[in-house]
């Protein structure tokens, strides 16, 4: 075959294969179905970090939405991205995973109990459980459901600091201590301890004016002796205490000692956070 048509042949070949290349080319991808709102659409906009409100639409710009909260006069601009549509889309649901819940025009962080065909039982970060429709239980995006798997850590931690701080009891008794008349103390009313003054002495109880002005009865056994402590060298890493408040209206906080460092210990808190205090202004728990 002479040399003209071979390559002509091969040049006809390569062509046709590249057709056919192109004709074989992966399909454009399905479009983001959060795009294409509207004036008047309703959604769930996650404002902050797992905190979530329900609104209406205003007006679309590129890859942001102006949206009035329910019940509210105030429009807030969000990204696209941080908004789901109402109703949903149909979505399967998993038990044990975290999503969106709607209860009435409340959406908050919960975790998925059990599905059946029509309804949803679920849980709160708080531990609190309820049924909903399956259309009011929204499924996140990679990055919401990151915020909410960090929002129940954080309420797991504070919910088992809380426990362990009420399971660390009252103040210690100071050895010998009984109230006296115009002594400041501290006395318990309800679960909280309070800031007050001894007004007047009975048998087994003492009439208290508190830091607020208002006047209570209170047993001997509700009384503590307002700190300094001569039970200072007790306070070990892990004990929970009594801080003494900004105000001395506000009730005595429980938290937690990290260390102890002479005349100072490092505290933490039900949220995390850490402070530093003279160990004259905290009275130790004990069961």
């Amino acid at each position: 075959m002479p040399l003209q048509s071979i390559c002509r042949s091969q040049l006809i070949l390569f062509f046709s294969l590249g057709l056919a290349a192109c004709s074989r080319r992966d399909p454009a991808p399905d479009p983001d179905p959060r795009e294409g709102y509207a004036r008047g659409d309703r959604v769930v906009v996650e404002q902050t970090a797992a905190q979530f409100f329900e609104g209406r639409v205003l007006a679309v710009t590129a890859g942001h939405l102006r949206v009035q909260a329910a019940g509210a006069n105030e429009s807030s601009n969000v990204v696209a991205s941080d908004v789901y549509r109402l109703p949903p889309e149909p979505h399967e649901l998993q038990a044990r995973s975290l999503a969106i819940c709607g209860q009435a025009d409340v959406w908050l962080p919960c975790r998925v109990q059990n599905v059946t065909e029509s309804r949803v039982r679920a849980s709160s970060a708080a531990g609190v459980q309820f049924e909903l429709p399956r259309e009011r239980v929204l499924t996140p995006s990679a990055l919401t459901e990151l915020n909410l798997r960090r929002f129940f850590e954080r309420n797991e931690a504070e919910l088992s600091f809380t426990r362990s701080a009420e399971r660390a009891g009252d103040p210690h008794p100071e050895p010998g201590w009984h109230p006296r008349a115009h002594e400041r103390v501290l006395v318990k009313l309800g679960g909280e301890w309070f800031t007050g003054s001894v007004h007047e002495l009975d048998d087994d109880a003492a009439i208290v004016i508190l830091s607020s002005g208002r006047s209570v009865s209170a047993p001997f056994s509700t009384l503590a002796a307002e700190p300094p402590s001569s039970l200072v060298s007790e306070l070990r890493r892990g004990d929970f205490v009594l801080l003494r408040p900004e105000s001395p209206s506000q009730p005595w906080p429980r938290w937690q000692i990290r260390a102890v460092n002479d005349k100072e210990i490092k505290l933490s808190a039900a949220d995390g956070s850490l402070r530093s205090a003279s160990v004259r202004d905290v009275l130790l728990l004990k069961p």
